[in-house]
């Protein structure tokens, strides 16, 4: 019963540590592919005198993905019934030019700047509409979202830190004799550390199996499906493989450190 409550000392802060850590991955994914969403739908809207070439565009301002131009024969249609086929005639050569661009990524709005300033100072155009007042507060909330997500782990992670320094200095006194003992047969430190690295190893398998239930059997919940929906949100799938790796490898690398500072420094105590 004592060694179960052990082990749960340890399971619970690395289980904790891990799931923090994944929804931050599972976070930025999410925000990824909402941005490469809108990337699609987003376009700046821009007015030329003349014809303009997709090439040229794109030689001179970078970040432009492809350009369309807007028809105007929507509108002129609607005046036909009020001025004479003559007059349309001349208003479509005097018409300017409307395009639409379509931008790599997901821009800020430093980027969006950027990329107005670039185009106006090109004289291909003589003016752009990037509806930045729009634009600008969604790419805020997903800033918000990371930076919230980012801090949340950072957070986890210091109180992770905590629990197991402690839960190792117990652990550690519960040994003492043990490795005292062995110290003076001249045991090696790997060889007294052993019981207690094989523990946190022991442990860090559970605590991510655990994390990996949780978030292969998350997405598949009727409320969060209904949410994702609901959001036009695509929820992204746990790699069991990739996904597990990592967690495995973050577990082990900060249960083990932990590990070998505690002793170490109860050694030189």
């Amino acid at each position: 019963m004592k060694s179960l409550k052990n082990h749960f000392s340890v399971i619970l802060p690395l289980f904790v540590l891990l799931f923090s850590l994944q929804f931050t991955f599972l976070t930025n994914k999410i925000v990824d592919n909402y941005s490469k969403k809108l990337t699609q739908d987003y376009s700046i809207v821009v007015v030329a005198p003349k014809s303009i070439s997709q090439a040229v565009v794109k030689s001179r301002v970078s970040g432009i993905k492809s350009i369309e131009e807007i028809s105007s024969k929507k509108i002129l249609d609607r005046l036909k019934g009020n001025i004479s086929s003559k007059n349309i005639s001349l208003l479509k050569i005097a018409l300017p030019k409307f395009y639409s661009m379509k931008l790599e990524s997901f821009p800020s709005a430093k980027e969006i700047e950027r990329i107005k300033n670039k185009l106006l100072a090109s004289d291909l155009v003589i003016k752009v509409e990037t509806f930045s007042k729009t634009h600008n507060k969604i790419y805020m909330m997903f800033q918000a979202l990371k930076n919230t997500a980012f801090v949340f782990s950072i957070f986890i992670l210091i109180i992770s830190v905590l629990l197991m320094f402690k839960q190792m200095r117990i652990w550690l006194l519960e040994h003492r004799d043990r490795m005292s003992i062995m110290t003076l047969f001249g045991a090696q430190f790997w060889m007294k550390s052993a019981v207690l690295y094989r523990l946190v190893v022991v442990d860090s398998f559970i605590s991510t199996g655990l994390v990996a239930v949780v978030y292969l059997t998350f997405p598949k919940l009727e409320i969060i499906e209904t949410f994702s929906r609901s959001m036009s949100i695509t929820m992204p799938e746990f790699d069991i493989l990739k996904d597990t790796s990592v967690l495995l490898g973050a577990s082990l690398v900060f249960s083990l450190f932990i590990v070998s500072i505690v002793i170490r420094k109860m050694n030189r105590e």
